[in-house]
């Protein structure tokens, strides 16, 4: 009986080992694969749904007088969600638990987060998967007057305008290895 317990734990422990040492390999294989920025999307700004208007002049007078007034006082927070795209050139899935983030932009950090989701990237394909950001709009563009920022808003998929605001992310993935949570040793940079 005491050697069946001795197995049983010996096969769990080992079990367990070879299963951490997969999620090790799978995350360090995320770390490799080739990450860009598929598109950004102001959702949210001065928390007016921008994402449902196809203009600034969609706005409507109430909803404008509240981004004016936020406007005065030097702040206007907002929502980004930024679409990272991982291809694996490798033979072998990659994938990780989920990530923490970090928003850059003109090199001065904006918003940081987490990304508590599974994701995976298969053997010779691309997987999309979003970051939601939120950040002070105003931080960013401080000497810029509200019509500037709303059509920066709306054509935020400029290549130029893109360029022009020198977004980075940061990210660094993590699995899960039973109650713990494992890290990946440092953060892969990813620019639009």
């Amino acid at each position: 009986m005491r050697n069946i317990i001795l197995i049983t734990t010996f096969l769990i422990i080992f079990s367990s080992s070879c299963d951490m040492l997969e999620q090790m390999s799978e995350i360090n294989r995320f770390a490799q694969c080739d990450f860009s920025v598929n598109s950004v999307q102001i959702v949210d700004l001065g928390g007016v749904n921008v994402k449902k208007y196809s203009s600034a002049s969609d706005i409507d007078f109430m909803e404008m007088l509240s981004l004016g007034q936020q406007l005065i006082t030097g702040e206007l927070p907002a929502t980004l969600t930024v679409d990272i795209k991982a291809t694996n050139n490798q033979m072998s899935k990659a994938s990780i638990s989920g990530l923490e983030w970090q928003l850059f932009m003109k090199n001065e950090n904006y918003g940081a987060g987490k990304l508590n989701r599974y994701v995976e990237v298969l053997p010779g394909s691309t997987t999309v998967f979003p970051v939601n950001v939120k950040f002070d709009l105003m931080k960013l563009l401080a000497s810029e007057n509200l019509q500037s920022i709303i059509d920066l808003v709306f054509d935020i998929e400029n290549k130029e305008k893109l360029q022009k605001l020198d977004i980075m992310l940061k990210v660094k993935p993590y699995y899960k290895a039973g109650d713990k949570i494992k890290e990946y040793p440092g953060y892969l940079t990813i620019r639009p």
